[in-house]
């Protein structure tokens, strides 16, 4: 869930808002308004937004931009000292790996993308969940290569009302509990297809992926596959060789 999609110099200096979240390199001492608030940062700091966030911010900056990334904060972040110089220099690795073409650059990609969730959630803070949603959370984490796995049947039994836990998690995560569920499995697919792991004989073939991933319909996961990337396994396997 780390798809890098951008990384190179800011060119939206309007308000806008992206489909995934926006890590900023400020080069520059300055403030940046973000959901109505604003927030201040120093040269050297970085600035994370959230999806789908309103914010507007200078151009030439050095960002990056990933969707299908859950971070655990909804709303911007600034970060200084170390942690920021450790963002940066991730953020200036992606900018490399993006603009020039090398073999497996999705899959250094993927692992630039998973470094800086890592960074971000370990410096942006990380408890910004309230007990209900991360109780949810684990337990997806769990069920992730489980085919029995029922996530309706799990928040059914949850002490507390369906209605509202799915509420509080599409709040808190930005996203439902099902479509964060759906989000981890195709990312383990992803990850699986691109990194080339065999079962030992051979690759994994398609229905092999997709009971590893939870889905104990090959026909099925490959639906969801294929509208979740635009294109089917099969194709998104011989087109990453």
């Amino acid at each position: 869930m780390n798809d890098i999609v951008f990384a190179g110099e800011c060119s939206d200096v309007g308000e806008h808002r992206h489909k995934g979240c926006e890590i900023i390199c400020a080069s520059s001492d300055g403030s940046m308004i973000s959901a109505g608030v604003e927030y201040f940062y120093k040269e050297g700091d970085v600035i994370i937004i959230p999806r789908q966030a309103m914010h507007a911010n200078a151009a030439g900056e050095l960002c990056v931009r990933m969707e299908n990334t859950l971070l655990p904060i909804n709303c911007a972040c600034v970060i200084s000292g170390e942690g920021a110089g450790d963002i940066r220099w991730a953020c200036m690795r992606a900018r490399a790996c993006f603009l020039k073409d090398m073999p497996k650059k999705q899959v250094v990609l993927d692992g630039l993308g998973g470094l800086l969730r890592a960074l971000i959630a370990a410096y942006c803070g990380g408890n910004d969940y309230s007990p209900a949603v991360k109780g949810v959370l684990a337990e997806i984490e769990r069920g992730l290569s489980d085919v029995t796995f029922s996530l309706e049947n799990y928040m059914r039994g949850l002490p507390l009302n369906y209605d509202y836990v799915r509420k509080l998690f599409k709040k808190e995560v930005g996203l439902t509990p099902l479509e964060y569920l759906t989000a981890a499995r195709m990312s383990r697919a992803r990850e699986i297809m691109l990194s080339g792991m065999t079962n030992r004989f051979s690759k994994y073939t398609v229905s092999q992926i997709a009971e590893m991933c939870g889905f104990a319909e090959p026909l099925y996961f490959s639906r969801v596959f294929k509208k979740y990337y635009g294109i089917s396994p099969t194709e998104y396997i011989e087109k990453n060789k």
